[in-house]
């Protein structure tokens, strides 16, 4: 049973990304409905995952990742949104200091505290919160980017695979939202509407990989 289900929720959220994308292209109405409920499933989902420790983080990272969507689609807060986002960082150290059975308190410290201090910095030498929040999170980021590979390169499985991927795709997904948000003045306006349509394009099959990493989905006997 739960194997159908795994491939119902691939089958309808590969409708939903195709018709978001086809909506974005041809800049239709409505597409932000369709990329918050395709997102919002992935957080149900994310329910099935199961009450291990390790599920438990990453159900609650699938679940702040909605919020920030909340701030960010429906709402339009950037600096909310991305506040949100940090908590989804921090929600993933949480889950690498399990895996590599690291002392929590020290993990946070040393994976969130330098970003909190350059973002504090940034923002308020540039007198722009947007860009101060932006640093923090992108530097808090860069750290769970890092051990993802690590992961990868040092305790090898699918699993910490797909997580390594999807975290690729975050990073593309983040850095395309810092290009539209930020509007770099280098940027052409045609390469800041390529960078809104492409968010989304790497966004949502990265949060289907991180949820791939859970007990939610079940497509082989893969433990």
């Amino acid at each position: 049973m739960k194997r159908i289900l795994s491939f119902i929720f691939i089958a309808v959220e590969a409708i939903l990304f195709c018709t978001f994308v086809t909506m974005d292209i041809m800049s239709l109405e409505g597409e932000n409905i369709v990329k918050f409920v395709a997102i919002t499933l992935v957080g149900l989902m994310g329910i099935m995952a199961g009450r291990q420790k390790d599920n438990a983080v990453v159900t609650a990272a699938l679940a702040f990742t909605v919020l920030a969507d909340v701030f960010l689609i429906l709402i339009g807060h950037y600096i909310a949104g991305v506040c949100v986002f940090i908590i989804v960082q921090t929600c993933y150290t949480i889950r690498f200091s399990f895996m590599s059975g690291k002392p929590l308190v020290g993990e946070l410290l040393k994976r969130l505290l330098p970003g909190l201090i350059l973002g504090t910095t940034a923002g308020v030498l540039l007198k722009s919160a947007d860009i101060g929040i932006t640093v923090a999170y992108a530097s808090c980021f860069a750290v769970n980017f890092a051990h993802g590979f690590e992961l990868q390169i040092y305790k090898p499985s699918p699993r910490h695979l797909r997580f390594a991927i999807g975290i690729v795709l975050f990073a593309c997904c983040d850095l395309c939202v810092g290009i539209h948000n930020l509007q770099p003045s280098f940027f052409s306006e045609a390469m800041i509407r390529n960078a809104e349509v492409a968010t989304w394009i790497f966004y949502l099959p990265s949060q289907i990989l991180i949820l791939s990493t859970t007990d939610a989905l079940s497509f082989s006997k893969e433990k």
